[in-house]
């Protein structure tokens, strides 16, 4: 079978090792130019499922690569206000369980043994489907290729979403998101709240704001594993109305980011815009906020989505083991046995299943409601 896979982020790697194993032709399309060609995605907790898609997918080497360069973490989620005087434990469910890792690294690991399968700087341009029942793919590098199917994991503004499904439901929040890192310096040790430090720290303010930190500490220096060198540092991730971030806020440069950031927490406790002002102006990323409704049902064919490309959801560190679980289950799929357009067919309909769910936690979660519903 020869699958074509947009997008080599996590889900789309994690799928190709499965499906190579089983002997399958695949060819993953990336449209950045390098696997470090823009910031994105910091430190992520993978839940069990991802976890679980991981160990069962990736080559042996690779998985025990990720949990060596993972991080020390264990404090499990605090919430607390803008003046960091009482903290809160969140309990988790019992899914929370998995592995926190930088995502970059991660992404190298699962990259090495896919050289010879991935191609940088060709995006999804459209796609064709031949009356033969193939899929033909037109890239942004001008180049052509055919396949059996095509799986999109270029995330929650897939391309090829908006051709397969042109009416998909989703909701764009009205506020906007700043990503950004601080290394863990001796300095910024001292300013972090002790419970980002061991875990996930969410500040939440009154009138839509809002915080998050985290610190990645790597269990083991990616360079001694052979991978290019990183530090320990802090992610955060920072929330606030669109009214307040301006019209131009996606236009908006690194220093005006950061400005912005500081600005926004300027009334709370002055050890948090210390640190966002220590953060490194070259991983300041601009985002927006949205969530997605499940759509009606399609005809299965020759074309699918895994993950944020098939249910857009609010940050809530979900996304990512929600799209490693549908790479997994794809890969299960693929691999059965089953007529290719039976094994799509149960495919979405379980990926549909679980990653609406999963699009339901995540937006209670992101309101503020936490913790599984009665």
């Amino acid at each position: 079978m020869r699958v074509l896979i947009i997008g080599a982020g996590l889900a789309g790697p994690c799928l190709a090792h499965g499906l190579r194993s089983h002997g399958h032709d695949v060819r993953l399309f990336e449209r950045d130019g390098a696997v470090d060609a823009r910031a994105q995605g910091y430190r992520i907790h993978i839940n069990g499922d991802g976890d679980a898609a991981l160990r069962t997918w990736l080559p042996t080497a690779a998985y025990e690569q990720a949990v060596a360069t993972s991080c020390r973490a264990g404090g499990g989620v605090t919430m607390t206000g803008p003046d960091l005087r009482e903290f809160t434990a969140i309990p988790l469910p019992p899914d929370a369980a998995g592995i926190t890792v930088d995502r970059l690294t991660l992404r190298r690991i699962m990259l090495q043994g896919l050289t010879d399968s991935v191609r940088f700087g060709a995006g999804f341009s459209r796609y064709e489907l031949p009356e033969d029942g193939t899929v033909r793919l037109l890239l942004t590098d001008g180049s052509v290729t055919e396949g059996d199917l095509l799986v999109a994991t270029d995330g929650a503004n897939s391309g090829v979403r908006r051709q397969l499904l042109p009416h998909f439901p989703v909701t764009a929040y009205d506020s906007r998101l700043i990503y950004g890192r601080t290394p863990l310096t001796a300095r910024a040790r001292e300013l972090t709240p002790p419970p980002a430090l061991d875990g996930f720290l969410g500040v939440l303010g009154p009138d839509g704001r809002g915080l998050a930190l985290a610190a990645q500490r790597f269990r083991r220096n990616p360079a001694e594993l052979g991978l290019p060198p990183a530090e320990d540092y802090l992610m955060w991730g920072l929330t606030a109305p669109a009214g307040r971030c301006g019209p131009d806020f996606f236009r908006l440069g690194a220093a005006e980011l950061l400005e912005l950031a500081a600005d926004t927490v300027a009334d709370w406790a002055p050890s948090l815009g210390a640190l966002l002002r220590l953060a490194e102006p070259g991983y300041l990323v601009p985002a927006g906020i949205q969530a997605s409704a499940r759509p009606e049902p399609w005809p299965p064919g020759p074309v699918t989505l895994v993950g944020d490309a098939a249910h857009p959801m609010p940050p809530a560190g979900l996304s990512a083991g929600a799209a490693l679980h549908d790479a997994g289950l794809l890969a299960a799929r693929l691999t059965s046995g089953a007529p290719l357009l039976d094994a799509v067919r149960r495919y979405e309909r379980e990926m549909l299943d679980h990653g609406f769910a999963v699009v339901a936690r995540a937006v209670r979660n992101h309101e503020g409601e936490y913790g599984d519903p009665p």
